[in-house]
């Protein structure tokens, strides 16, 4: 796992839910009054653009077939026995970072 910075740009938006990429991969950015989150882009149930779905009781709803996700850990509501993936952010002194699966930096570094 590697730790990568998030633009500032991206976190002084007034958007809550955006699409943004960092470090040349695409991820929807959450912004709640209580944390920052980051999920897949694409609804695992259709391959929607979740980014340009809403929130609803801390969970993010997909704006195609209303699948609704955790925010906290991308697993689908009851019944849909599915998940969207998570990725753990960190907030440091100089800003928020987003931690990327090893599997991801063998396809972003060509090893």
């Amino acid at each position: 796992m590697k730790w990568f910075k998030i633009d500032n740009q991206f976190l002084e938006e007034n958007q809550t839910i955006q699409k943004v990429k960092v470090n040349g991969k695409s991820f929807c950015l959450i912004k709640t009054d209580k944390k920052l989150f980051a999920c897949a882009t694409k609804c695992p149930h259709a391959g929607a653009d979740i980014s340009q779905g809403w929130l609803e009781n801390e969970m993010i709803v997909c704006p195609l077939h209303r699948y609704r996700y955790h925010l906290e850990n991308g697993r689908g509501a009851t019944g849909q026995g599915d998940y969207l993936p998570v990725y753990d952010i960190e907030k440091r002194k100089d800003g928020y970072y987003i931690k990327l699966p090893y599997s991801w930096l063998k396809k972003l570094l060509n090893i």
